[in-house]
């Protein structure tokens, strides 16, 4: 019904006011959550299982990738001291003494060390990119794609109910392109959900003869199974086939073996489960990781 007095157009006006008002606010809340969200403060400690929310934002794409990239490149850093400390072994007593006659008549003024041998850390990660872990895995795969590209012995693989090596597709110098071709050429998938039992079967009889027991193995994933059956043999074989398996777990810890996920079983047959929820869990996770994997 159509206001048919002053007071009634009045209040018809004052209700489109009231409506763009709340609009623009809405709009300015928003960008302003975004920019809390980007925050240097918070960046580290904002949950990966709700970053889908502002996937669409450019600036908050960018800066995810800026960090990630950078925590790569520093663990990778940190790495390399790691391993010069390493090779640097205890005084060679007989050398040092050698060298004082041969340029101080037997003063000793330069130490010299042993040099040990050090192997370098093999991996193996196996992604889990099913829509679950969605946009925990896409800034998986750029910390996978990084390590790779700052170590020598990696090996990628991503999986939904399949699984298949991408190794050789990030070997592309542009991130983001390497990272599309894994996603749209890989054969990881026949359907949606994931079958963990199914893809440690395919990869024990596809990968394992050619993976090293030096390597440690790293899953990405929430173990949420899909009410699948859950057969932990083969995982058992991979593990006793490698130096180490480690998990990584994208939930809450409050969550694992709740609904559908199998977590618990899986942890059985790993090393290590570790609960990875933002960039400061990742970090240290990492670190753990290399450390474990540097280890002789």
């Amino acid at each position: 019904m159509e206001p048919t007095g002053p007071r009634d157009i009045y209040r018809k006006r004052l209700d489109f006011v009231e409506e763009i008002i709340l609009t623009q606010l809405a709009r300015i809340l928003e960008v302003e959550e975004i920019e809390r969200y980007l925050d240097d403060s918070q960046m580290e400690d904002r949950e990966f299982s709700l970053l889908d929310k502002y996937f669409s934002d450019d600036a908050y794409r960018a800066e995810m990738k800026r960090r990630v990239v950078k925590l790569a490149r520093g663990l990778r850093n940190r790495y390399a001291l790691h391993l010069r400390k390493a090779r640097r072994g205890g005084i060679d007593l007989r050398r040092s003494m050698q060298k004082a006659f041969q340029e101080t008549g037997g003063i000793p003024m330069r130490l010299l060390h042993k040099r040990r041998v050090v192997a370098r850390p093999e991996i193996v990660l196996l992604c889990d990119v099913s829509l679950s872990v969605e946009a925990f895995s896409e800034f998986m795969l750029l910390l996978v794609y990084t390590l790779q590209n700052c170590f020598r012995h990696v090996r990628s693989f991503l999986f939904v109910d399949r699984i298949d090596e991408v190794t050789g597709y990030f070997l592309n110098p542009e991130v983001d392109e390497a990272v599309r071709s894994a996603i749209t050429h890989a054969g990881y998938a026949e359907g949606v959900a994931s079958d963990y039992t199914r893809v440690f079967e395919l990869f024990t009889d596809r990968y394992l003869d050619g993976v090293s027991r030096r390597s440690t193995v790293i899953i990405l994933g929430d173990a949420r199974n899909n009410g699948l059956s859950c057969d932990l043999t083969f995982l058992r074989k991979i593990r006793d086939q490698v130096k180490g398996v480690l998990w990584i777990n994208p939930q809450p810890r409050e969550e694992w073996d709740t609904d559908d996920s199998v977590i618990g079983l899986f942890a059985g047959c790993c090393d290590q489960v570790f609960e990875c929820r933002n960039l400061r869990q990742l970090e240290a996770v990492m670190e753990e990781i290399l450390v474990r994997a540097a280890a002789v």
